[in-house]
């Protein structure tokens, strides 16, 4: 499906925005655009390619270490940690802040993606917000329920940013990475929007379903198609494992898959590796399993994730054991060339597995 990892990243950067919603608030005063999130830099350039004029507004933007950049310009990035926090984030926030300070805009266009809750934060405590993340990305819990647990002692989330700018206009389109009705409300923990608060709107421009319904129209008539799964890492396995035994020819799942990590130094990896690690002693010559994470950073990896054939014999069954006991999967699959390095994507959508029999 994808013969190498550039052909992966095009075919996400064929992935289009929707910010036909912006036609709805475009003769209004817009004199800033903030755009935070993996996806920061391709929102704003297909924002400001749908609409010219706003090239002309001042921008700031808050990216992940490691990202490249086209549309923006260099004087307006600043770069952060994900998924871990650390001071850069308190700082980038600050700079945000002093950003609109300065600005004192009347209206600003907010371009949200998925891990901004990691990229940008203020709180009373640094060390004690830090802690709390390292502990949240550990526990296998929910999205929604993470960005609730961010949010306790933050003083931007949950619309506490836009609180601090009451008579600014925030007018926030979210590419949502949550695979849950209504996930476009929680992206990045949402330090621009809340429901109760006048000066705040919210359009969704993308979501976990606009990369399924494009991976499907790649994929064979006869695939059988998951979107939006949200169980185990584990459970995600078993459902594979199905279908496989009853002789499914393609499948397709998309979604957040979650892993409770439970060792105090986990190794190399994320779901997808840990996924296609699991999935590997089931997979017979002439199977293919593809898992791998949209934004292009599976886990604590530098991997988007893993491909795997059956009929390898890749490693033996304690090697494998043991590297998922130890959280250190992508380690292990890419000393046998199963890992796909493409860096950040630019998109943030979710993960997608496909399983081809006879590919």
């Amino acid at each position: 499906m994808f013969a190498s990892a550039q052909s992966y990243i095009d075919f996400l950067k064929s992935l289009p925005i929707d910010f036909s919603d912006y036609e709805k608030i475009r003769d209004r005063e817009q004199n800033v655009v903030i755009s935070v999130g993996k996806s920061a830099d391709y929102m704003y350039g297909r924002f400001i390619k749908t609409f010219p004029e706003a090239a002309s507004l001042p921008s700031f933007a808050v990216l992940p270490q490691g990202s490249g950049f086209k549309s923006l310009k260099a004087e307006n990035v600043v770069f952060s940690t994900h998924p871990h926090m650390s001071e850069a984030s308190f700082a980038a926030c600050e700079r945000l802040i002093n950003f609109i300070k300065v600005q004192n805009p009347e209206n600003a266009v907010v371009l949200l993606s998925g891990g901004s809750s990691a990229l940008i934060e203020k709180s009373a405590d640094m060390h004690k917000t830090v802690s709390l993340n390292e502990k949240i990305l550990k526990s296998g819990l929910p999205i929604t329920e993470m960005n609730r647990l961010r949010s306790g002692n933050s003083l931007i989330k949950n619309g506490k940013l836009a609180e601090l700018f009451s008579k600014t206009g925030f007018y926030v389109f979210v590419a949502s990475d949550i695979p849950y009705s209504g996930g476009e409300k929680f992206v990045g923990s949402m330090p621009f929007y809340r429901e109760n608060l006048e000066n705040t709107r919210l359009f969704k421009c993308a979501d976990s379903d606009l990369l399924h319904d494009a991976l499907l129209r790649q994929l064979p008539e006869n695939t059988v198609s998951i979107r939006r799964f949200t169980g185990k890492t584990g459970e995600l396995a078993g459902i594979i494992l199905h279908h496989i035994e009853a002789g499914t020819e393609n499948l397709l799942v998309t979604g957040e898959p979650l892993l409770k990590i439970e060792s105090e130094n986990p190794g190399c990896g994320g779901r997808m590796s840990h996924l296609a690690l699991m999935m590997l002693p089931h997979l017979k010559a002439g199977m293919k399993l593809f898992a791998l994470s949209s934004d292009g950073i599976d886990g604590n990896s530098p991997f988007a994730g893993a491909i795997v054939e059956g009929g390898k014999n890749y490693v033996s069954e304690s090697e494998a054991g043991n590297s998922l006991k130890t959280y250190n999967s992508a380690e292990l699959l890419n000393k046998f060339n199963c890992m796909i390095e493409s860096g950040y994507t630019g998109i943030n959508l979710n993960d997608f597995v496909v399983f081809q029999r006879n590919s």
